[in-house]
């Protein structure tokens, strides 16, 4: 397959409308290659149609953008790059298409109030009047899909596609729906979230479902044309809530996953990991701006620092990057990104493609349950009055990762495929509302081969409540609670009593014991005198224990073959240092032989893994602000006592010592960005 070994991509993103002669009107496909070219880029993804739907070439089945005036940007752009050795994957937007929106009213999304999203302003989440959305379950736009694919495939000849925007920014009510769902299930379409409703949870399963069919369809008119042409379906959204029904089911229809992000670096290691481990193939593609911090701040661009790491961290994951740059509404680029810093960044990186694995020793690994992006106490509302953006189900997650990652501890981020061939010590299920029955099976398999468990929150399954010998009853009505240490849990609360129990800033999920056998309760609940949304308080300005109960809030359960700690609450998304350290030791008590130990500072990350024989590490300054203050005296313990430390590429020997009987420690003078070390 083409990706293998093509680390280096571009994108000139160009949504561009066509009501100004002079939009497009400088394209300059010879200046762009050239400058792609310098830049070591190895593959260019070249627009075809955007979300405007104007395509830039001579299209039979929609319209040309008139910028071009007849021009054939797109197959002079996939000749030059094919000229100069570069792969071309081939841009299409689908759902968000305004030229369809405008030209098949019929087709457009419908929101649970009746309108269309161009008839919106000034609102979020897409509501502002410049997307035209239309509906995947319309049958007639999913013919127009297939010819426009099939006209793409026919006339041009390139390597692969990105299938832009596969999923639903909004709960449709159109015809094409209401008609399915009818079919489906005999039943009309819901218009109230209730999570404990069965009807409702369903139909949110569904609607993944509906998305995954969809991106097969998709996935297939091309295949149908060219069987080699790689796909890769827009995948950035599966950090989205349940609204926009992306799952990993997405991955059934793609060669290799991929999308765009534009937050930070915690959140590109996060994602980096689980891409990794969902994606058919490697590398995977992550997809981020030049502009700085996203393409709203057209004329900004990022630091070389920034830059540096969003490559080396995709790199050391065995994924590709590919930059998202904004071209001018007249064709015009910054050819200096090119000619200057990218081509900077790309030779640093270069010289270490060719030691990357994908295969990361870990002890730990983070599940994030693509089915269960959704908070089960959210209250039931009316269908507009739904909350968008993500809560518990991602930051409870990131919030593990941050506090992995800042203490050393070897981790991956994983998806349902993962769960039973999964061999770390111990995988953490942060806040997962729901685990279907499928995904149960696969966690029952993890626990046969002896992995432990830390569940927070929600214990989304009866099986999993039943092994844990507890039922969930509910959730308490305070909103803001304690954990009080048991004479059993001082050591994992340490610096916590019954005095000063741990603040949980959140209500707690309530459970009975129902099998006592190999149990320790660590902490039970502790509740403040009042309820936080009264006028009645204790103390004006907090919330200070008052009620002590004998509810357990953090247990131990031992089964012979597996442990099990179960937290009422994502402790792990705690903000101070001393209730995050009780997160750490409850994950180090599920944690056997570290695969490394070490003294970096919390942003600097450490990765490890084995290829050809061989053992590497990275260290990686992921500091979310430049500049990048270099780092000193960082040392690192590895089980490999027999043998020395090379930075790489050029194979100096660095200092290091045996300690004890078995432990090498590596020791690393200055770390400014990133530095890799092969032990041999």
């Amino acid at each position: 397959m083409w990706i293998q070994g093509n680390y280096r991509r571009n994108l000139l993103d160009m949504h561009i409308d066509d009501w100004n002669p002079d939009f497009l009107s400088k394209v300059n496909v010879k200046e762009y290659v050239e400058a792609l070219n310098d830049a070591g880029v190895q593959a260019a993804m070249v627009k075809g149609k955007p979300h405007t739907g104007l395509c830039y070439y001579p299209t039979k089945i929609g319209r040309m953008h008139k910028g071009l005036n007849g021009y054939d940007y797109f197959g002079e752009m996939i000749k030059e790059c094919h000229v100069n050795g570069i792969a071309v994957i081939v841009y299409f937007t689908q759902i968000f298409d305004n030229w369809a929106y405008e030209e098949h009213p019929s087709w457009r999304v419908v929101t649970a109030e009746g309108m269309n999203m161009r008839e919106y302003r000034h609102g979020t989440d897409f509501k502002t009047g410049r997307y035209g959305i239309v509906c995947p379950n319309n049958l007639e736009y999913r013919e127009y899909v297939k010819a426009c694919l099939t006209e793409m495939n026919t006339m041009y000849d390139f390597e692969g596609m990105f299938l832009d925007m596969t999923f639903f920014p909004e709960v449709c009510y159109c015809d094409s729906c209401r008609e399915r769902y009818r079919k489906e299930t005999g039943k009309e379409l819901p218009r109230r979230i209730d999570w404990q409703d069965k009807d409702w949870l369903d139909f949110v399963y569904r609607r993944d479902e509906w998305i995954a069919d969809y991106a097969k369809f998709a996935t297939n008119c091309v295949k149908a044309v060219k069987p080699h042409v790689t796909i890769e379906h827009q995948f950035s959204r599966i950090t989205g809530s349940w609204i926009d029904g992306s799952s990993e089911m997405l991955t059934e229809a793609v060669d290799y996953s991929g999308g765009d992000y534009y937050g930070g670096f915690l959140q590109q290691t996060f994602i980096n990991k689980y891409y990794k481990n969902v994606s058919p193939n490697l590398p995977f593609v992550y997809h981020t701006s030049r502009c700085d911090p996203e393409l709203a701040y057209h004329t900004t661009t990022k630091t070389e620092e920034e830059l540096l790491l969003h490559v080396v961290t995709a790199l050391l994951h065995n994924g590709a990057f590919l930059l998202v740059d904004a071209i001018n509404p007249d064709g015009t680029i910054v050819p200096e990104v090119y000619h200057g810093i990218m081509k900077k960044v790309f030779e640093k990186t270069r010289p270490y493609e060719k030691y990357i694995s994908g295969n990361l020793h870990h002890n730990a690994a983070i599940w994030f349950a693509s089915h269960a992006k959704f908070d089960p106490s959210e209250k039931s509302c009316e269908m507009m009055d739904k909350v968008f953006h993500p809560d518990y189900y991602m930051d409870a997650p990131v919030g593990a990762a941050s506090v992995l990652r800042e203490n050393n501890v070897a981790f991956e981020v994983i998806g349902t495929k993962n769960i039973r061939q999964e061999n770390a010590d111990v995988m953490l299920l942060p806040h997962v509302a729901r685990i279907r029955d499928e995904e149960m099976d696969e966690i029952e398999g993890f626990l046969e081969k002896g992995g432990n468990l830390y569940i927070s929150g929600p214990v989304g399954n009866e099986r999993l409540q039943k092994i844990l010998g507890i039922k969930v009853t509910g959730r308490t009505e305070h909103e803001f609670t304690y954990m009080s240490p048991t004479e059993e849990g001082k050591e994992i609360l340490r610096g916590f009593t019954r005095l000063a129990p741990l603040t949980i800033p959140m209500a707690q999920v309530k459970a009975e014991i129902t099998n006592n056998e190999g149990m320790t309760v660590l902490a039970t609940r502790t509740l403040p005198y009042t309820l936080t949304d009264t006028e009645d308080f204790a103390a004006i300005h907090s919330n200070p224990p008052g009620i002590y109960t004998d509810e357990p809030c953090l247990i131990l359960k031992d089964t012979g073959k597996n442990k099990i700690v179960w937290s009422a609450a994502p402790i792990e998304m705690s903000k101070p240092y001393m209730s995050r350290q009780v997160f750490l030791r409850i994950i180090q008590t599920l944690i056997k032989e570290p695969v490394f130990t070490s003294n970096a500072p919390k942003f600097v990350e450490i990765l490890a893994w084995e290829k050809d024989g061989k053992d590497y590490l990275a260290v990686v300054n992921e500091q979310e602000e430049s500049p990048v203050a270099p780092m000193y005296d960082i040392s690192i313990d590895v089980k490999q006592p027999k043998k020395k430390a090379y930075l790489l590429p050029d194979g100096e020997e660095l200092r290091s010592e045996v300690i004890g009987k078995d432990t090498l420690r590596i020791h690393l003078p200055k770390l400014e960005i990133f530095q890799m070390v092969e032990l041999r």
